[in-house]
């Protein structure tokens, strides 16, 4: 009623909605835990979800502070209007759940074998449990503990990749310590995101598309839209040079055609994944700009 009044009122029209909630299962639509990781921002006092990682300066995802590099990111003027804001990125992103399925069932022989090489192209057990510290089998308990399944890292004791592989999805998007020693710049590049899934859970067990929408509403909040949701798109997701691996996209939400390809080290022999295709499809999207309180307040002043 609330609304229609203010539609009334303002003579604005809602010409879309899209309706998005966590799924019964507590997972994404192809099946794993999500939105476990996030980087902790100094001064917000909010502890990130690996304690092996510094904070983050504030200017990374909020305007008019400085930010890893000790400058201060541009921004909107005049000062009133900028600081204190962030730019968003929205995606309204489509999984097909059904071609995943049929990847699997086409590489793996049996259950067991296809949550395996799911859990390799994703970086974590469906539970969420990481690779990086349960290697070898899904690890529940693990998966369900905040203050574990995100506290490691890869440099050390995964440098080749053996546990957790580097064209892995979670390991693309946030290589964490992996180039300690390189000129890469991870921070600069982190992600501050959300995600929610719309459509209804394709039943278990269906290798066929029902042709019913469904995936996952994401938003990204960061400082530069270029430098961190754009690269990481670009570079990290869609690119494989900075892995050594020029030829590979994430083998989960890259842009691959068929002819995808997924490297999994192992020893003796490396295993290697053919004929990718695409699992995930952007259906639309925006940038905004995202006013702090300040800002709303100067907006809304007659004067």
């Amino acid at each position: 009623r609330a609304r229609q009044a203010y539609q009334e009122l303002s003579g604005v029209t809602v010409i879309y909605r899209q309706d998005c909630a966590h799924l019964p299962t507590g997972r994404e639509h192809f099946g794993f835990r999500d939105s476990i990781g996030q980087p902790a921002i100094e001064g917000s006092g909010l502890t990130g979800s690996n304690p092996q990682e510094a904070p983050l300066k504030a200017g990374e995802f909020v305007l008019g502070y400085p930010d890893e590099s000790g400058t201060l990111p541009p921004m909107p003027q005049p000062e009133v209007l900028g600081r204190n804001g962030s730019y968003g990125a929205f995606r309204k992103l489509h999984q097909d759940v059904a071609a995943f399925r049929r990847y699997l069932a086409a590489q793996a022989a049996g259950a067991e074998e296809q949550e395996w090489l799911a859990a390799k192209m994703v970086g974590r057990w469906p539970s969420g449990a990481p690779l990086a510290l349960a290697p070898e089998h899904d690890d529940p308990p693990l998966g369900a503990d905040p203050k574990r399944n995100n506290d490691f890292l890869y440099y050390d004791d995964d440098p080749k990749g053996f546990k957790c592989p580097p064209g892995s999805h979670i390991r693309r998007l946030n290589p964490r310590d992996s180039f300690k020693h390189e000129a890469v710049l991870v921070n600069r590049h982190r992600l501050l995101r959300r995600g929610m899934s719309f459509g209804p859970l394709l039943s278990p067990g269906v290798l066929e598309d029902d042709g019913v929408e469904r995936g996952i509403i994401f938003i990204f909040v960061g400082a530069s839209l270029a430098r961190q949701f754009e690269f990481v798109q670009s570079e990290w997701v869609n690119q494989g040079t900075f892995i050594g691996k020029p030829g590979e996209k994430d083998p989960l939400v890259g842009t691959n055609d068929g002819t995808g390809l997924f490297t999994i080290p192992k020893e003796p022999i490396r295993q290697r994944l053919q004929g990718l295709p695409q699992f995930v499809t952007n259906r639309g999207g925006e940038y905004f700009f995202l006013p702090g309180l300040r800002a709303l307040q100067w907006l809304a002043d007659a004067k």
